[in-house]
């Protein structure tokens, strides 16, 4: 993955990168209220099979400030779990990952998870 990772408009810049994963940091609100990516790759068994894989997990936190003067992150994760064998292709990973990014916009059975979300009886 490159240093610096532009989605949308917004570039977010590496911070820190190791073996395990990385985190990088936009800064176009502010220092104060960055959005932070961070990406952790760990190596697990799945209690059910016993068959080794890898876990990464993506982490998106956008900084708000609060009412009452503190800042605190509005997070969401994206896990994905895979075993470590020579049938499961990239292609496979991502499929997946695609059916979660459809659900989240919409599909053709009426589940509109965007219009699904509230926060204070807002949508």
């Amino acid at each position: 993955m490159d240093n610096n990772l532009t989605i949308s408009t917004l570039t977010f810049a590496l911070t820190s990168n190791g073996k395990e994963g990385s985190v990088r940091r936009e800064v176009s609100r502010g220092a104060n209220l960055p959005e932070v990516m961070t990406v952790r790759h760990q190596d697990y068994v799945d209690s059910a099979t016993k068959i080794a894989g890898t876990r990464s997990v993506l982490r998106f936190d956008r900084h708000i400030a609060l009412s009452g003067g503190l800042i605190a992150p509005v997070s969401a994760y994206l896990v994905v779990a895979a075993p470590k064998d020579v049938n499961v292709a990239s292609s496979d990973i991502l499929a997946v990952v695609e059916r979660v990014a459809q659900v989240i916009q919409e599909d053709d059975l009426g589940l509109d998870l965007a219009d699904e979300v509230f926060v204070g009886k807002q949508q």
